[in-house]
């Protein structure tokens, strides 16, 4: 079996879907143990190359999003999901239309099922309440301060390189 996508994933009795809300207990976690969601598709099969045999679904977790960038997600994602027909959130459509929710990406091992317990729909009626209620557990913080030291290492170590080179370029010369 190859690697597939599935946009539609029942798990635990609950039938998952492409751009619609979910939260749960999740054994296996780092920061976050209780993460409130947007499933994007989950992706199952063996890999062609290595073999590895993959189990995970890949979602955006709303604690790793500042609450301000919540609100005016919400505000478009909620018109989309009236729309009639199947809706797909997919990795494209987040780097295209929503590139404010690229720091929240997780993907989530559904295998062993012990990972994730207590899954829930969020029921359309609540999705705006609970998505911008959690606001006691932001690590967008974490995420943004994160990535600021990821850039200032970058940014030193390119420091380090070119005053080498320089300092090579020097003693060529004498």
């Amino acid at each position: 079996m190859t690697l597939r996508r599935v946009y539609k994933k029942q798990y635990q009795g609950v039938s998952m879907r492409s751009g619609h809300f979910y939260k749960f207990k999740y054994k296996a976690f780092e920061r976050d143990p209780k993460p409130l969601i947007i499933f994007m598709y989950s992706i199952e099969g063996l890999h062609p190359n290595t073999g590895h045999e993959w189990r995970i679904f890949q979602a955006i977790n709303f604690t790793y999003i500042p609450r301000a960038m919540r609100k005016r997600f919400l505000k478009k994602w909620l018109k989309e999901m009236e729309k009639p027909g199947s809706i797909k959130f997919t990795w494209q459509k987040v780097l295209t239309k929503y590139p404010e929710l690229k720091n929240g990406i997780r993907r989530y091992f559904f295998t062993p099922t012990y990972y994730i317990t207590n899954l829930q729909k969020i029921p359309d009626d609540r999705i705006e309440k609970e998505v911008i209620k959690s606001l006691i557990k932001d690590f967008s913080k974490k995420v943004t301060t994160g990535i600021r030291g990821l850039i200032s290492k970058a940014k030193k170590a390119r420091e380090r390189k070119r005053k080498a080179k320089l300092k090579k370029k020097k003693q060529r010369i004498r």
